[in-house]
């Protein structure tokens, strides 16, 4: 899982406190970023819910075909945006309607 590795890094995290956070031990964390240990989809929400990311991003997934263009920030921008409550994705929204208005 290299998701596991990279967002690791991003929030400048040890595998022990990972291990921790999951209530695992450390070697079965390990095995978790180098694909030899599988994570419960328990295991796999409790880190979606820690790096605010969806399942999908975070075991590699993607949207398939039709937004295969994304870049990996358009992506995760995408991610955060379906994280929100509806009330703030209409603030969002309106604040990327009222950009592009600006520039074209």
């Amino acid at each position: 899982m290299n998701k596991l590795k990279e967002l690791r890094k991003e929030k400048k995290l040890t595998q022990k406190d990972l291990a921790q956070l999951l209530n695992v031990a450390p070697t079965t964390y390990l095995g978790y970023e180098k694909g030899l240990n599988e994570p419960t989809i328990e295991t796999l929400c409790k880190l979606a819910d820690y790096y605010q990311v969806s399942l999908d991003y975070l075991v590699g997934r993607d949207f398939g075909n039709d937004l295969g263009y994304l870049t990996s920030q358009q992506y995760e921008t995408i991610n955060y945006y379906l994280q929100l409550n509806h009330d703030d994705q209409l603030v969002i929204r309106g604040r990327i309607l009222a950009l592009y208005e600006a520039h074209t």
